[in-house]
């Protein structure tokens, strides 16, 4: 078979275009770092890259619901310590009330400082985070309680808005409420019911001088400070729930990110040294055509 001129020109041309192509590669990957311009630079490497990806998005969704509910849980527990510190100095005034040293005028001062604590643990049970109020069940653009005249009352009476559970999704198949019950229309067993109904009882024992219920008080009050912490112990253990499941998720993204920088981005070292060969291929080829070919371009791209 016959070599001709066009046979080596051809040849030459099609090396000295794969040197090109090479040497672009390379220098891609130094302006942008990455190794993967696109996923046919190799599609095993990229299909791995999406899915690496679309981990570390799922994740990163995970993780920021985990911040949200471990604040809103933060936000509730706030709120729930100032109502037990209300009830316990509502515990205090019931057990100097019911002495029978004190006077009518001695209980009605102190009346009129439970009537203040019923008016504190009102506004606290309207706490809100992020706009949202904690103790309204699904209804939380809604204060759930008005306080006016030293009297509570409740503004959602739905029993399923008001005792509706606020699911977090807060990893793959883990899910944690976020909200505990303030007011249950249909059992007025929520948390601010009790604690509303011993209080009211208090203020009415003092107002009314009756110093046998306002002993009858003591265990109520008790009782509704019990409930308090019942759903404070609740509240931590979600909260030890979240901070858990969101320590794994960090864990895992340091993994992801890790096995995508692996996948994606490039040896900036390893690219340096493989421009460098690269050039040195493209201009041997350059140089070599030069001299092969007949006098043209080339002895000036040389």
């Amino acid at each position: 078979m016959r070599i001709t001129d066009q046979m080596l020109v051809d040849q030459m041309l099609q090396n000295l275009w794969s040197n090109e192509t090479r040497l672009e590669v390379v220098q891609n990957q130094l302006a942008s770092g990455k190794k993967l311009a696109q996923l046919s630079d190799n599609p095993e490497d990229g299909a791995r890259a999406l899915t690496v990806r679309a981990s570390l998005a799922l994740s990163g969704q995970f993780l920021r619901n985990v911040d949200a509910a471990k604040a809103w849980l933060g936000a509730t527990d706030s709120a729930l310590n100032g109502v037990d510190q209300s009830v316990l100095r509502a515990q205090e005034l019931a057990v100097q009330g019911a002495n029978d040293t004190l006077n009518t005028s001695d209980r009605q001062g102190m009346a009129q400082e439970v009537e203040a604590l019923i008016g504190q643990v009102a506004q606290l049970g309207n706490s809100t985070y992020a706009g949202s109020y904690l103790f309204n069940g699904a209804q939380t653009t809604t204060a759930p309680f008005a306080y006016a005249n030293g009297a509570v009352t409740y503004t959602n009476s739905d029993p399923t808005s008001s005792t509706t559970a606020l699911i977090r999704q807060i990893g793959p198949g883990a899910q944690v409420p976020v909200n505990t019950i303030g007011h249950d229309p249909t059992t007025g067993q929520g948390l601010f019911d009790v604690v509303f109904d011993a209080l009211a009882a208090l203020k009415q024992a003092l107002q009314n001088n009756d110093t046998a219920a306002i002993q009858a008080s003591i265990a109520q009050l008790q009782s509704a400070q019990e409930r308090v912490v019942q759903e404070r112990e609740t509240v931590g253990a979600r909260i030890n729930q979240v901070s858990t499941v969101g320590s794994q998720l960090t864990s895992l993204q340091l993994h992801l990110s890790q096995s995508q920088a692996s996948l994606e981005d490039a040896d900036v070292v390893q690219a340096a040294m493989n421009y460098a060969q690269a050039d040195v291929v493209r201009r041997a080829g350059l140089a070599a055509a030069a001299k092969t070919l007949p006098p043209s371009l080339f002895d000036y791209l040389a």
